[in-house]
């Protein structure tokens, strides 16, 4: 029920609209730095997550059953989330191309790439 309260109200479109703009922006950043090779750059970019827990906890106190509802579909999927990362990292890094590196650089290279994230 709080959720259809909260959809009616200009409170739902306008936090959500910016979350979805806040989101395209750092996207858009991260392919900028991506192009441009400026890997450190991309440390300093806010995490997506921080960003969507952010907009979710500046809703009022009234809206509490919305909010638990969605920590719990956002933190769910958490730890199946990380393995498809690391994984599709993986085969970014260790193509058919650079098939013949080492397991040790191989390593190295997710460390700093999930590092990124």
């Amino acid at each position: 029920m709080q959720l259809l309260g909260l959809k009616a109200k200009d409170l739902w479109s306008g936090k959500f609209a910016e979350l979805k703009s806040k989101l395209e922006e750092l996207e858009i950043q991260k392919c900028m730095h991506i192009e441009q090779h400026k890997w450190t750059a991309l440390k300093e970019i806010p995490r997506v997550e921080a960003l969507i827990f952010g907009a979710w906890n500046s809703l009022p106190e009234c809206y509490s059953e919305g909010k638990k509802l969605a920590y719990g579909v956002l933190t769910i999927f958490g730890s199946i989330y990380s393995c498809d990362q690391a994984f599709s990292s993986m085969n970014i890094i260790k193509s058919k191309v650079r098939s013949q590196l080492t397991n040790k650089n191989l390593e190295s290279c997710l460390k700093f790439k999930t590092a990124s994230y």
